[in-house]
């Protein structure tokens, strides 16, 4: 299975990992929470997840062959001012 990281969730992808990706196994019934644990990433810290482009969340499960997102929450972002 593919597993694709974003933001803060990248620290997590082990030394293999090309980029943002890498290629793990999962055990048969694995879900979204227990790829999460493998990694070694908090589950907190996964605030949006998706299966195969789906929207999913911890207790998804996952079959051979899926691609999973993983993606913390996002903040950031300038303060804007207002002219005149």
């Amino acid at each position: 299975m593919e597993v694709i990281c974003f933001g803060a969730m990248r620290e997590y992808l082990p030394p293999a990992a090309d980029g943002n990706s890498v290629d793990i196994e999962a055990s048969e019934g694995a879900t979204v929470g227990d790829i999460a644990d493998a990694l070694g990433a908090p589950r907190h810290l996964v605030h949006a997840a998706l299966v195969n482009e789906d929207p999913a969340d911890l207790s998804t499960s996952l079959a051979d062959g899926d691609r999973l997102t993983l993606m913390p929450h996002y903040s950031g972002g300038g303060t804007r001012r207002a002219h005149g």
